[in-house]
């Protein structure tokens, strides 16, 4: 009786915090991932209330549904017309952090360290993406154009699928000597065009569904179970179940332009019928997401090699996360104002979290240690972009500006 009662009183504590946090983040333009991170560390490893060993095996369900519903929101915030006009660059831009990012990490731990090639990739994959459940909420929260939200949102969900494909796909190579070297590629590909078609079609349909419950309750839950079973269906088809849901939202954020084709007269009240509910939703899932992540941090593999380790890693994010942002701003020039804001968010998270648990659970050896220095460089790249969140102003725009070019 009195653990249920400590149970709750956590939990409130928690909310109150992420609440709290989040007014501090709109004065300061702080995130808040640090003080919620610092939380989970405190219940978990520190105090010892909660074991970390005990909660690997839930990351893999816990991440999904935050991911899923922070990319349903993104989905539903970015407009159409500007996807359409940012996809280049931001294409460009995943593609370049992504690749060179996993490639320069693999190469450090092959040459200089000597890990396998395979381990190095598989370490690579997992450090190289950008968090999407990080930096969507933080750069909606900020009054930066529309065009940089988009640019930025589009290239952390992706970079975040690249991730969840390319890991999967060098475990199977390891586990069963698939030599096949065009078989990740192969299977890159099948789960954005699975997604895309299976999230459109869902996404159209939906808005059709939408309009029949004009007038009715529970219209998000209905949208909310819609999510769920298309994340998990696509999934199993061999998609990545992050874009159909994101394109699912994408498409419902949109209805203006899809209502005409379905022969919809009436403007759907998408706006009132699922932002609001969804986007307290979000809040508490991504709240909570942030305290387990600390919660599951341990203490014991922490010692010199680590923190040499963790600090070669973060250097390397940096360096090509500021090369590519500057390629990125010489083919595409109008880019060139948003420099910083494109090179400051590069904060590791949730798809890495989740990522660095399968190997081990999968059985490959030599992948024991990778929990935890996934998590180190979580840590330290989110306090990098707390660090960076000084620099911008509360315009959104870097401190001073005069000395952008």
């Amino acid at each position: 009786m009195t653990e249920v009662s400590y149970a709750f009183i956590l939990a409130g504590v928690v909310i109150f915090t992420g609440f709290f946090g989040n007014l501090f983040f709109e004065k300061t333009k702080i995130p808040d991932v640090i003080a919620l991170l610092a939380i989970g560390i405190v219940l978990g490893p520190v105090s010892g209330l909660v074991s970390p060993e005990r909660l690997h095996h839930l990351a893999e369900y816990i991440g999904s549904l935050a991911l899923l519903v922070i990319l349903f929101e993104g989905g539903m915030d970015l407009d159409l017309d500007k996807l359409l006009s940012e996809f280049g660059s931001a294409s460009l831009l995943v593609l370049l952090s992504f690749s060179l990012t996993t490639i320069s990490i693999a190469s450090y731990l092959h040459f200089i360290i000597g890990w396998d090639v395979k381990l190095g990739l598989l370490l690579g994959a997992i450090l190289g993406c950008t968090s999407a459940a990080i930096v969507i909420p933080i750069i909606n929260r900020l009054n930066v154009s529309q065009e940089i939200k988009t640019t930025l949102s589009v290239e952390s969900a992706l970079s975040d699928v690249l991730a969840v494909v390319l890991t999967i796909s060098l475990i199977d190579a390891i586990l069963i000597g698939q030599k096949d070297p065009v078989a990740p590629f192969k299977a890159v590909v099948g789960s954005f065009s699975t997604a895309i078609v299976i999230g459109g079609v869902i996404g159209i349909v939906w808005l059709k569904v939408l309009d029949l419950m004009r007038g009715k309750k529970l219209a998000y839950m209905l949208t909310l179970a819609a999510m769920l079973v298309t994340f998990g269906s696509v999934r199993v088809l061999g998609g990545s179940g992050s874009i159909a849901v994101l394109v699912i939202g994408l498409v419902l954020g949109n209805s203006d332009s899809f209502t005409r084709f379905l022969k919809i007269r009436e403007t759907l009240p998408v706006e009132q019928s699922i932002r609001f509910l969804h986007e307290e939703i979000t809040f508490f899932i991504r709240t909570f997401f942030f305290v387990y992540l600390g919660m599951m941090f341990s203490f014991k593999d922490v010692n010199k090699e680590f923190i040499t380790l963790c600090g070669i890693m973060l250097l390397i994010i940096i360096l090509l996360r500021i090369i590519c942002t500057e390629i990125t701003i010489r083919i595409y020039p109008d880019k060139k104002k948003e420099r910083f804001m494109i090179t400051l968010m590069m904060p590791r998270g949730l798809a890495s979290a989740v990522l660095a648990t399968l190997p081990a659970a999968a059985g490959v050896k030599g992948t024991e240690s990778f929990v935890t220095v996934t998590f180190g460089v979580i840590i330290f790249t989110n306090i990098l972009l707390t660090i960076g969140m000084f620099f911008i102003g509360s315009n959104g725009k870097t401190v001073p500006e005069e000395h952008v070019e």
